[in-house]
């Protein structure tokens, strides 16, 4: 029976996005904004106001659509031992990053616990939410396809690892479980098995009753009488 999971991720913008975005948009406002200038200063013809006014439309919606492309989606389908990643980018375009083998990964392990850095591929495939998270696991793998190592930088989340841990190598799934990443081993200790030996317990000393006072009296007045009336008989 196939199996079949699917992630969905969100790219967070850093930075650098957001810095080369603002570089293109403006370069795309210093032509019309140079055309208008000229066209009013009568350096060039009297159409560069027309032109630039055209270009300053079409420079308003090439920025909406670099600000839109910013939201990027990446896709994560593992249909049994293949993993596909898509880029869908502003719920617009669809493009293909990479559709491998998961048995083919060499390496499997968090970016910030891989060796990765300093290393050399002949492609890098980025398809992570962010580029140092936590949530980031580098893949190394052999494509014959570039003829070399490639880098495969992702975020799965815990079902799509349980999705992948059939078909991954041993070696990559033992260093994944000593990561924790499937779960740590129970470190609770066993429970001390109850002793056989009864518990006894400190018998404490009976207190001694109290008398009531009001008793005790009312019997010596009894005795008193009975010992008074056995005298009168004996003198008679």
């Amino acid at each position: 029976m196939d199996s079949f999971n699917e992630q969905l991720v969100v790219r967070k913008n850093n930075s650098k996005h957001i810095l080369k975005l603002a570089a293109i948009m403006l370069l795309i406002f210093t032509v019309p904004v140079i055309l208008l200038l000229l066209g009013l200063a009568g350096i060039g013809t009297r159409y560069f106001v027309v032109v630039a006014a055209v270009a300053f439309c079409f420079a308003v919606y090439g920025s909406y659509y670099l600000v839109t492309g910013l939201y990027v989606e990446y896709e994560y389908a593992v249909t049994n031992s293949n993993i596909t990643i898509d880029k869908i980018t502003a719920k617009r375009s669809r493009k293909r990053v990479i559709s491998v083998d998961i048995k083919k990964f060499n390496t499997l392990r968090r970016l910030k616990d891989s060796d990765a850095e300093g290393k050399s591929y002949k492609k890098f495939f980025k398809a992570s939410v962010t580029e140092t998270g936590d949530d980031v696991y580098a893949a190394e793998m052999h494509l014959e396809k570039f003829n070399g190592d490639c880098l495969l930088l992702f975020s799965p989340d815990e079902k799509t690892l349980n999705a992948m841990k059939p078909y991954l190598r041993t070696n990559v799934k033992a260093e994944l479980i000593k990561a924790g990443v499937f779960g740590k081993a129970s470190t609770a200790k066993a429970a001390e098995p109850a002793s056989d030996k009864p518990t006894l317990k400190k018998s404490e000393p009976e207190k001694p009753e109290k008398k009531d006072g009001k008793a005790t009296d009312t019997a010596k007045k009894d005795s008193a009488k009975a010992q008074n009336s056995s005298d009168q008989k004996k003198k008679k």
